[in-house]
């Protein structure tokens, strides 16, 4: 593992896993906009064998046991988050902790599907996760990611540039007493698309994220900035 693949965000997750856990679905951008639309574009998994790469406290690794999937794996570099989708899971899940930016402890073509949510942002050089994803799903497998919108994402960070790959950080005030300085990566647009081509995957679908109707009567201030700019991006690709 190359240092520039080191697992940014472990110390900031560790803080933010139980507070994270609690309320991440009862947000605007969580729960009523990325969370739906990561389902929406997984669509039907009954019967499927998924990995969850970066699965956190467990969110779509429920949702994926309630759709039916044959057989369902979580791996997340943050304990704690395993834990958590531990005792909320049971044995129902095998959870490993490993890093999204190392070769991965899976065997190849063991999966019909992988998903992760908002989990590549924290890796720099996606060539590493992206090679392990084609790797470990079978032929015509197919994988549905989330990432930052580069446009949301550049007017949150203010890298320097809109080209290339940007480290950056920012406070998190919602999940803890005190805020919580979360490392990530601004990336640009070709930075999100290329490395998904380069990887061999063929790309299918690129979704600009809208909230679903509810959040309109709970937070009509962020049903309609959410609207107006996307936040997150969901990409379908499958191996070919």
């Amino acid at each position: 593992m190359s240092d520039s693949n080191a697992p940014i965000a472990l110390e900031a997750y560790e803080k933010l896993a139980h507070g994270y856990a609690a309320i991440a679905e009862t947000k605007a951008e969580n729960g009523y906009t990325e969370h739906p639309a990561m389902r929406a574009r997984m669509g039907d998994v009954s019967g499927l064998v998924v990995l969850d790469a970066g699965c956190g406290p467990g969110f779509l690794l429920r949702d994926l046991l309630h759709g039916g999937a044959a057989g369902v794996v979580g791996i997340d570099i943050s304990p704690t988050m395993l834990e958590i989708s531990r005792e909320r899971l049971g044995s129902e899940v095998e959870l490993i902790e490993t890093n999204l930016g190392a070769p991965l402890p899976l065997d190849d073509d063991s999966f019909d599907l992988v998903v992760s949510s908002l989990a590549l942002d924290y890796v720099r050089d996606w060539s590493v996760p992206l090679s392990e994803f084609r790797r470990v799903l079978k032929p015509k497998g197919r994988l549905v990611f989330s990432v930052l919108h580069p446009l949301a994402s550049y007017k949150w960070f203010k890298p320097p540039s809109a080209f290339g790959v940007h480290y950056s950080e920012s406070q998190w005030k919602t999940f803890t007493e005190d805020p919580v300085t979360v490392p990530d990566h601004y990336r640009s647009f070709e930075e999100i698309i290329n490395p998904i081509l380069a990887a061999g995957f063929q790309l299918q679908n690129v979704h600009e994220t809208r909230p679903i109707e509810a959040l309109r009567d709970v937070d009509p201030k962020h049903f309609e900035e959410y609207s107006i700019m996307a936040s997150f991006m969901v990409l379908e690709a499958i191996s070919a």
